[in-house]
């Protein structure tokens, strides 16, 4: 049953926290089990590098993280990007104008920190009702919030790892999402239930995921991932075993090599136990 894994890559909402937003304790000691016997275990988010949880890299041993859906694969020790693939400068300037048209809250990540247009900041902090509590939290201690993000991106200063709207309204989100996800510079997923998530062609999380495995001298079939939504489909197809949680979506179930509990069941920890410790 077992496998020769030597790289577990790991999504976190919805697949290493639970509903209420926890990693819990069998799941930590699966992940420092598996970190012991010499297998890199990383977190594979949407999130930027000053967004990642305490309570994963709090574990012994992580080391890496692949953060922005692939915009940057970051050595934490070294604070150091080992894989960055940035949107370009044009393209930047043309979805930053598109994003500022609309009522959602607007950011972009840059150097592993997150900066918001600061009236949409303003806006969805205090008034879109939908954003659910821990979000607005995550958001007030994450996010940088800025007069002028446009100018910003128009500085061509800023090497941009993603950028995305969060959406109080739901048909404003599918709007985006049709405009957009058809582009052919622009990879274009939802990452939670209520954003769109943008960033260059190439930046998603299996093909950074291929890069920094190569990096490594680890090979595709010594990989494995956990996931549930729609920007972990690349990283699915860019692994050996690619592992579905109980609570993913159907296509990704349908994608997968085998499916596990529910991130309210410690998923994650029952994948690791069965096919590494």
């Amino acid at each position: 049953m077992r496998r020769q894994i030597k790289l577990i890559a790991l999504d976190l909402d919805g697949t290493t926290f639970n509903s209420d937003k926890v990693i819990t304790e069998r799941t930590k000691q699966a992940i420092a089990s598996a970190i012991a016997q010499g297998v890199i275990v990383m977190p594979a988010t949407g999130r930027p590098k000053n967004g990642l949880p305490e309570s994963f890299l709090s574990i012994p041993g992580v080391r890496y993280a692949l953060t922005s859906n692939g915009g940057a694969v970051w050595d934490l020790y070294e604070n150091q990007v080992l894989v960055g693939d940035f949107m370009p400068y044009e393209t930047a300037c043309r979805v930053i104008d598109r994003l500022l048209q609309i009522d959602a809250l607007v950011e972009f990540y840059h150097d592993g920190k997150a900066y918001a247009d600061q009236k949409s900041y303003d806006r969805a902090l205090t008034g879109y009702e939908n954003f659910p509590d821990w979000f607005k939290n995550y958001v007030k201690k994450s996010r940088i919030p800025v007069d002028n993000l446009r100018e910003r991106v128009y500085s061509g200063k800023y090497q941009i790892e993603k950028m995305l709207a969060s959406f109080n309204d739901l048909s404003l989100r599918q709007q985006l999402f049709d405009t957009l996800h058809t582009n052919p510079e622009l990879s274009v997923v939802f990452g939670n239930s209520f954003n769109v998530e943008i960033s260059a062609a190439t930046a998603n999380k299996g093909y950074s995921l291929l890069r920094f495995a190569e990096a490594m001298g680890i090979t595709k079939d010594e990989i494995m991932v956990c996931g549930d939504t729609m920007n972990d489909r690349t990283m699915f197809a860019a692994a050996g075993l690619a592992v579905a949680m109980g609570n993913a979506d159907a296509d990704i179930k349908a994608m997968a090599d085998d499916m596990t509990l529910s991130n309210d069941e410690d998923g994650v920890a029952v994948a690791i136990e069965k096919w590494v410790l």
